[in-house]
This record gives structure tokens, sequence and C-alpha cells, in this order.
């Protein structure tokens, strides 16, 4: 997995359905001690390119 603590941040911008940004603070405010919104979804983005790199994604588009 890549490491979260790296020296060099981009800063970038996305927008999600309610639920989904709702079901991502209620995982980050119910571990404990509390994680920042950003930290959890920090921790996806690097766990999906770990999990994904190197591969075609799968995705359903229509």
């Amino acid at each position: 997995m890549l490491d979260i603590e790296t020296t060099e941040m981009r800063r970038f911008t996305i927008s999600l359905e309610t639920l989904a940004h709702d079901e991502l603070k209620q995982i980050a405010i119910s571990h404990r001690p509390p994680l920042s919104l950003q930290y959890v979804i920090r921790y996806a983005l690097l766990r999906f390119l770990d999990e994904n790199r190197d591969q075609q994604l799968k995705l359903d588009i229509e």
C-alpha cells in the first residue's frame, strides 16, 4: 500500500451523492478514536489504487 504519510500532497475536489458522503462520514466518526473524513477518503483511494494497480477496471458504465 502507498504511504499515507507522504511528504508531497496534491488537493482535488470530488462530488459525492449525499448517501455516500454520509456513509463515509459515519465510518470516520464511528472509528475509535474518530478519524477525519479526509483521512478515510484518502485511505480508501490508496487502497483502491493498490487493489487495481496494473489491471483493467471492470466498471459498470451505461
